[in-house]
C-alpha cells in the first residue's frame, strides 16, 4: 500500500495511445500543447502495401522459449522454406484474456501463458514505437515523462483489464512502482466515440441525441450507446446511456469460416492443404479480399505454387489454372453472414434500450468492411438511423485513446455491467436462507454467511468520480483483509456463492506504523471505492492519510 502521490497529468507532456488488437495492433501519440495526433505508420518488415498497424503475431523458438520474431517478421520467417521445425506460431492470443471464452480455446502451445506472450509482443512493439517517436518532435521529451492510454474491449471483466495492465507493466511500458495513472485504460468504443466527435463531419449531435459506436475488430465487437450533453461552456460531454454489449464475433471468426471453406473446397484435389499455402491464401483474403467484398461480385483467390495446383483445373470447385473462384452466394452464406447476423443481433439489443438513437458509427478493422456497412444500413435505415464509417475507421480507437489521454473528462458517466459487492454476514431469515449458511455468534445472534452486500447496481449510471465510502473500525496493528465480488445476474444477487457471481479480487489494507498507537487500540478505517472509471480503484484512509490499495485479481 502506497500513499496517494497526487499524480499530475501536466507533468507528462506526451500521451501514447496503444490499441493492442486480436489481429493487428496500432499506436499513436500526441503532445499536450498541441491538438494533433501522430500515427505510427512504419513497421518492421512492412510490405509495399503500407498499413498503419502491425500484425499481432509471434514466432517463438520452441527449444529456448524465446521470441524469435514478431509482427510482419514473424509471418515472413514462418513462411520461409528454411523455417525451423521447432518454431511455435502464436496468434489471436488476446482472446485468451476474455473470461467469456474460458475453455473455448486449447491452451497455448509450449506451455506459454497469455500474459507472458502479450508482454513479449508489447515489449518489442513498444521499443519500435519509441524509436519511431524519437525521429520526430517527441525526441524533445524524456520517455520517462510519457504516459500511456491502452485500449481494452468494453466487454472485458475487471480481471481481464488487470491482466492487460500486468502484461503492459511486464513489457516495460511503465515501472511497477509508477503511479497507476501513468497507464490509463479506456474501452475501445469509448475511445472511438471521442475520435468520431473530433473528426467526423456527420457528427452533428445535439443535446439529448444518442449515437451508437459499433467497434468491430479482429476478435471482439463492442457496442455502447452514448447520449450527448452540453456543459456550461457549450462543450459536448458523453454519457453512457446503455449498458454496453460485446461478443467475440469479430473478423477473426470470418477468417475461421473462410479457412474452413478453403479446406473443404480444395479437399478433392489436395488433402490436407499444405499449411504454408493455406496461410498465403488467408493473407490474401484478409488483406485484400475481405475488406473489398460488397456482396455483389465473386472473388478470385490465387492458389500459391506451394499448394502444388498451379496447372490444375477442377470446374466443380471453381479452380482453373491456379485461380480459385469464390462465388458471392457462397461467401455470403458460409463466411460473412453467420458472423454479421451475430453483430446485427447485438445492435438490435442495444437499440431496444435507446429512445433517441440518431446514428451508428462503424469503427475498427472489420468496421471498414463494405459488406458489413451494407447489411447494417439495410437493417436500420428504415428506422431513420444513419450508418457511418468515419475516416480511417481502423485508427479510430487508437487516435481516440490519445485524445482521451489529453482530456480524460470527456466521458462523464458510465454504466456498470456488473453488480459489485463484498461478502458479509447478515441476519438469518428462516425459510429463505439455506440452513448450511446459518452461523450462531458467541453473543447468540443468528447470522447468514456468504451474503452479497451491494456497492454498485448493474445498469445504474455512475459519474466518473463516483465513490462509495464505508467506515470501519479495526485494531492496531492488525491488517484488514477483504474480498470483492462481481455478478452478471439480471437480478440483484443474494449470496456470493450463487451462480453468476465471481470473486474479482482480494485486497489487504496493511496497518501503517502509528507511533502513538498501542497493540489493541481501535483505529478508524475508511475504504473508498471508485467505480465510474474504466478500472476499479480502491483507497484506504487511516488518520487522514490516503493510501492506494493493491488489488490481487483472481486472474
Amino acid at each position: 500500500m502506497s500513499t496517494n502521490s497526487g499524480f499530475q497529468f501536466s507533468d507528462y507532456r506526451v500521451v501514447v495511445g496503444i490499441d493492442f488488437g486480436t489481429t493487428y495492433s496500432g499506436a499513436a501519440y500526441g503532445i499536450l500543447s498541441a491538438e494533433d495526433v501522430n500515427d505510427i505508420n512504419t513497421w518492421p518488415k512492412q510490405s509495399n502495401v503500407r498499413y498503419p498497424k502491425a500484425p499481432t503475431l509471434s514466432l517463438y523458438n520452441g527449444d529456448t522459449k524465446t521470441l524469435a520474431a514478431w509482427g510482419n517478421a514473424a509471418r515472413i520467417e514462418r513462411n520461409k522454406a528454411t523455417a525451423k521445425s521447432n518454431y511455435l506460431w502464436l496468434q489471436q492470443y488476446k482472446l485468451y484474456l476474455d473470461d467469456s471464452l474460458n475453455g473455448v480455446f486449447r491452451p497455448l502451445p509450449g506451455g506459454f501463458k497469455p500474459i507472458e506472450v502479450i508482454a513479449d509482443y508489447l515489449r518489442e512493439f513498444h521499443d519500435h514505437v519509441l524509436s519511431e517517436m524519437k525521429k520526430g518532435f517527441a525526441q524533445q521529451f524524456d520517455d520517462s515523462r510519457y504516459r500511456y492510454c491502452l485500449t481494452v474491449p468494453a466487454m472485458w471483466s475487471d480481471r481481464s483489464k488487470q491482466a492487460m495492465r500486468d502484461a503492459a507493466i511486464l513489457a516495460g511500458l511503465i515501472r511497477e512502482n509508477d503511479d497507476q495513472d501513468r497507464l490509463m485504460l479506456i474501452s475501445e468504443p469509448e475511445a472511438a466515440a471521442i475520435y468520431c466527435e473530433k473528426t467526423c463531419e456527420q457528427f452533428n449531435m445535439r443535446d439529448g441525441d444518442e449515437f451508437m459506436i459499433c467497434d468491430a475488430g479482429g476478435g471482439t465487437v463492442d457496442l455502447i450507446v452514448f447520449s450527448v450533453s452540453l456543459d456550461a461552456d457549450g462543450n459536448r460531454r458523453f454519457k453512457e446511456s446503455t449498458k454496453g454489449l460485446g461478443k467475440s464475433c469479430g473478423s477473426a471468426f470470418v477468417d475461421k469460416k473462410m479457412r474452413k471453406l478453403l479446406r473443404s473446397k480444395l479437399k478433392s484435389v489436395v488433402d490436407p492443404v499444405p499449411p504454408a499455402a493455406l496461410e498465403t491464401m488467408m493473407e490474401h483474403f484478409t488483406d485484400s479480399l475481405k475488406p473489398s467484398f460488397d456482396g455483389t461480385e465473386d472473388l478470385f483467390l490465387t492458389v500459391p505454387m506451394s499448394a502444388g495446383l498451379k496447372q490444375h483445373t477442377d470446374e466443380s470447385i471453381g479452380l482453373e489454372a491456379g485461380l480459385l473462384t469464390l462465388p458471392v452466394e457462397e461467401l455470403s452464406k458460409k463466411v460473412f453472414d453467420p458472423v454479421i447476423q451475430e453483430i446485427l443481433g447485438l445492435i438490435y439489443k442495444q437499440k431496444q434500450q435507446t429512445t433517441n438513437l440518431k446514428a451508428i458509427f462503424l469503427v475498427g478493422g472489420f468496421g471498414a468492411s463494405q459488406y458489413l456497412h451494407l447489411r447494417i444500413s439495410e437493417e436500420f435505415k428504415k428506422h431513420g438511423i444513419q450508418v457511418v464509417i468515419p475516416h480511417r475507421p481502423e485508427l479510430a480507437v487508437v487516435r481516440g485513446a490519445v485524445y482521451f489521454g489529453m482530456n480524460p473528462r470527456k466521458v462523464t458517466t458510465r454504466v456498470p455491467r456488473y453488480w459489485y459487492g463484498i461478502d458479509i454476514t447478515n441476519t438469518f431469515e428462516e425459510g429463505i436462507d439455506p440452513p448450511e449458511y446459518k452461523i450462531v455468534r458467541p453473543d447468540g445472534s443468528v447470522r447468514c454467511d456468504n451474503r452479497f452486500s451491494v456497492f454498485v447496481r448493474r445498469g445504474e449510471p455512475l459519474d466518473i468520480d463516483s465513490c462509495v465510502t464505508q467506515k470501519y473500525t479495526t485494531f492496531y496493528p492488525r491488517h484488514t483483509q477483504c474480498t470483492f465480488f462481481a455478478a452478471s445476474t439480471e437480478e440483484q444477487p443474494r449470496y456470493t456463492l450463487q451462480p453468476g457471481v465471481k470473486k474479482v479480487f482480494d485486497f489487504e489494507i496493511p496497518m501503517p506504523h502509528l507511533p502513538d498507537a498501542l497493540p489493541g487500540d481501535t483505529i478508524d478505517l475508511t475504504i473508498k471505492m471508485y467505480f465510474g472509471e474504466v478500472e476499479l480503484r480502491v483507497e484506504a484512509i487511516i488518520r487522514e492519510q490516503a493510501y492506494r490499495v493493491v488489488c490481487n485479481f483472481n486472474v
